[in-house]
């Protein structure tokens, strides 16, 4: 693969619907059924880089070592390797150095996973996951306000997931310095920054929203989708100091 730089300017505000997106096949998979979207990218084959992943049933990928560091979190299906099966809705961090197999079973597996995002400054255990709620039970829960289930934590970044029931108006978010990242697991909202930016987030989709003042600025949020939406966040980590290329 040639070199790409594709959103890769963490200073400028992304927003991309994987929607439109094309799946491509990823070279390295043993058995081809391996198929990627690029939400942004800089570098080769080897490069910083945020993708929505997609094996098949009963695929493989070639061993190989995370020298930048892998965080992934599973949207659909399980995931299998070295380190256990993680089902939809698991987070899980495999810290720089670390090294494993993915081998895929009959229910195949997506992930958005971020590569050479994290940082030598600050050791991480060799594997770290965590558990997030399923959907479902979200749905079916009396809890009729906004929901937030805490993740990582470090002075570097932190990452959480937030579900918003159906009828949810103008819901702060806070966007603090250094940033924030979304991806959205489930559902959809609709985000307005000031009255001049006002974007639809559908499932799948992944926004990027700078902040290099010293202040958190105001991200409202609304949903009356059936599903209301769950969210995937990362924040105050735009420059942080990463592996990178």
């Amino acid at each position: 693969m040639e070199w790409q730089e594709l959103n890769s300017d963490k200073t400028v505000m992304v927003h991309v619907d994987s929607d439109e997106l094309t799946w491509t096949k990823a070279s390295q998979a043993t058995k081809g059924g391996v198929w990627r979207k690029m939400l942004e990218r800089k570098g080769a084959e080897v490069a910083r880089a945020t993708t929505i992943v997609r094996f098949d049933p009963h695929q493989e990928f070639p061993r190989h070592t995370h020298n930048g560091g892998e965080e992934f979190i599973v949207v659909a299906g399980t995931w299998h390797d070295d380190y256990g099966a993680f089902p939809a809705y698991s987070y899980v961090r495999n810290y720089i150095g670390s090294s494993h197999t993915p081998k895929i079973k009959e229910d195949g597996c997506t992930i958005l996973v971020k590569l050479r995002q994290m940082s030598k400054t600050r050791e991480e255990p060799e594997t770290s996951s965590w558990s997030l709620p399923a959907l479902v039970d979200l749905k079916m829960g009396k809890e009729r306000d906004v929901q937030k289930f805490p993740l990582l934590s470090s002075p570097l970044e932190r990452t959480y997931a937030l579900y918003f029931p159906k009828g949810t108006m103008d819901k702060i978010l806070p966007i603090p310095p250094h940033g924030l990242e979304m991806f959205l697991l489930a559902g959809c909202i609709k985000s307005e920054l000031g009255k001049a930016t006002s974007r639809i987030h559908t499932k799948w989709s992944w926004s990027r929203f700078p902040n290099d003042t010293a202040a958190p600025q105001k991200l409202f949020i609304s949903t009356d989708h059936e599903d209301g939406a769950y969210a995937w966040i990362k924040e105050g980590h735009l420059d942080s100091d990463e592996v990178g290329v």
